[in-house]
């Protein structure tokens, strides 16, 4: 397997995940108090949406790679 074919292929898993999966969550702390001794922070939960497009996209460009190496190699 050559490289192209390889990153076509980890193209191809990250836009089925991508298609899959489509709003990353995470969470950030924030210090809103830092005094002395006493110390209060706050906990917010953030969404990163993730357009479908970027899943199709990343899978064509991964199917792309992979034909185009074939036609080389033959």
């Amino acid at each position: 397997m050559k490289k192209e074919s390889l990153i076509g292929l980890m193209l191809l898993v990250v836009g089925f995940l991508l298609l899959a999966y489509q709003v990353y969550r995470f969470a950030a702390h924030e210090s809103i108090l830092d005094l002395a001794s006493i110390q209060a922070a706050q906990e917010a939960q953030l969404r990163l949406p993730l357009t479908p497009l970027f899943g199709a996209v990343a899978m064509f460009a991964g199917v792309v790679l992979i034909v185009r190496d074939r036609d080389r190699a033959s």
